[in-house]
């Protein structure tokens, strides 16, 4: 049988073993230095979900400055859709306005008359990207077939509800990245980091 000593000993080294476990996982770290690869993976905001209609919209149709607009308003945020983040203000591309960009970017190319190299290759990262992400999300919610004459004939498929992420909270932290960057600018002079 263990002596009270024996048994403090095993103690104090079960607590060291999870403490050098946790450390060297991670395992609770709020903090990041933002250099290399020590930054967190998502945004510290809460996405909460809401429901969408998703529906046929004109104003994204083809070859109309309507569509042009509206596909440059969906990206267009004070900071072009980057964060700000960490004591150096490393510079992130933030996925859905990455995706957005993608998107339109795929709609100019559309309405092109000319391809041009440049254009090829945006459009071919775009499609490899939009590929990437939709199999990353792997969203598995059944939808109604739509048959393609029903498109024809109506222009347009029937509308249905989704349960989608809060997108709105992402535009709202980006305004307050580049508010608080902005703030940063104010009060330490002209920032000149990438």
């Amino acid at each position: 049988m263990l002596s009270q000593r024996g048994w403090a000993t095993i103690l104090f080294l079960n607590i060291a073993f999870i403490v050098s476990r946790t450390s060297l996982c991670g395992v609770g770290k709020t903090k990041y230095s933002y250099i290399d690869k020590d930054y967190p993976v998502k945004l510290p905001v809460q996405l909460d979900q809401v429901q969408a209609t998703f529906d046929c919209s004109v104003r994204y149709a083809l070859n109309t400055t309507v569509a042009e607009e509206v596909w440059n308003k969906s990206t267009d945020t004070r900071n072009g859709g980057f964060v700000r983040l960490g004591p150096d203000r490393r510079v992130f591309a933030v996925s859905m306005f990455h995706e957005l960009h993608c998107m339109s970017a795929l709609s100019r190319a559309l309405n092109e008359t000319v391809q041009t190299e440049m254009l090829d290759g945006h459009v071919a990262h775009c499609l490899n990207y939009l590929r990437m992400f939709t199999q990353c999300t792997a969203d598995a919610t059944e939808e109604p077939i739509v048959k393609v004459s029903m498109l024809k004939s109506e222009g347009c498929a029937p509308s249905f509800i989704r349960r989608c992420s809060n997108w709105n909270t992402l535009y709202d932290y980006l305004s307050r990245n580049y508010l608080a960057f902005h703030e940063h600018k104010v009060v330490n002079g002209t920032w000149t980091r990438e």
